[in-house]
């Protein structure tokens, strides 16, 4: 197959749902063959440098899916007794979220800057910016996450509908740990605990 030279979201999402199944297929198969095991590891933490150093972006890693074998023979390595399309798939797949950790954190440092310049003690980092506008949507489970700025400390709602105490709130403190939290059956406590350590920790508003 040709390299995609200009993948469209379909193509990313295509070639994504490969490299992230490569992982679960690649490495229960060779739990038993511990020489094989270890030198996948050390080609996949080849590959996965090798992205890294590129700076490959999403477009990027469907080229190298689509060529695996060309990718790794670009990097001098070999496949040996793995196919090469698992071997660059597990690497495209840590090389994903890598990339997702960098714009976490790019949108992260968007939000407390923006708190910042308001001169609002809050940041909202994830989710909306009530907790009354979190519901479990449509995979079950959702949450906001607000950051005290001045403290450093987060609040985080979350909702998950599978469980039997769907509702949690946890404050995140830096060596603190386990994190302060409760769960809650119903939502009204939930909001009202949410509310209550934002006032405790900084201006509530």
């Amino acid at each position: 197959m040709d390299p995609l030279s200009a993948p469209g979201s379909a193509d990313v999402a295509a070639w994504r749902s490969r490299w992230r199944a490569a992982g679960e297929s690649l490495f229960p198969t060779l739990m038993n063959d511990p020489p094989s095991y270890a030198g996948a590891v050390e080609t996949i933490g080849a590959l996965a440098t090798e992205l890294g150093r590129r700076d490959a972006d999403l477009p990027a890693l469907v080229a190298v899916m689509a060529a695996p074998d060309a990718f790794l023979a670009e990097c001098g390595l070999r496949p040996g007794a793995v196919p090469a399309g698992l071997l660059v798939g597990v690497a495209c797949g840590m090389r994903e979220r890598d990339l997702i950790a960098e714009e976490v954190r790019r949108e992260h440092h968007a939000a407390i800057e923006g708190a910042r310049a308001t001169g609002s003690a809050w940041a909202v980092l994830a989710g909306p910016e009530a907790i009354e506008d979190v519901t479990g949507g449509p995979g079950g489970v959702a949450c906001c996450t607000h950051l005290h700025v001045a403290s450093g400390v987060e609040i985080r709602a979350t909702v998950d509908a599978w469980s039997p105490e769907p509702y949690r709130v946890d404050v995140i403190e830096a060596g603190v740990v386990p994190p302060r939290g409760a769960s809650f059956t119903r939502r009204e406590p939930w909001i009202a605990e949410f509310h209550r350590y934002r006032a405790e920790i900084g201006d509530g508003a």
